[in-house]
């Protein structure tokens, strides 16, 4: 995997829990409603393109853990962002996800 993967790929990860929260914002929210779930949707749909771009040059078996550090953002983020609150089973699904993630990356 070249670096400018590597880089996309991050990107497109952060962008995927970025659009979440935008959305999640702007659904909840009246006041810059549209502006979130536009910014979310722009979010998205480069998430989206740079994951179609990614498939045309990295196997499947590399990109698809990061998928999982996508979901470990969007944890952090919702905790930080939207002030939500965990459950101790949200963190052990994170430690879950981690950790499998490396055991991927080690193949």
């Amino acid at each position: 995997m070249t670096v400018e993967s590597v880089m996309l790929l991050l990107f497109a990860v952060a962008a995927a829990a970025a659009g979440q929260v935008l959305l999640k914002q702007g659904m909840t929210r009246t006041s810059g409603r549209v502006s979130r779930v536009a910014a979310g949707t722009a979010m998205l749909t480069f998430w989206f393109l740079a994951w179609l771009k990614l498939l045309q040059g990295v196997d499947l078996s590399y990109l698809y853990p990061f998928e999982g550090l996508s979901l470990v953002l969007l944890v952090f983020a919702s905790r930080i962002f939207l002030g939500e609150r965990m459950r101790g089973s949200a963190w052990i699904g994170v430690a879950l996800i981690t950790t499998g993630m490396i055991l991927v990356g080690l193949n």
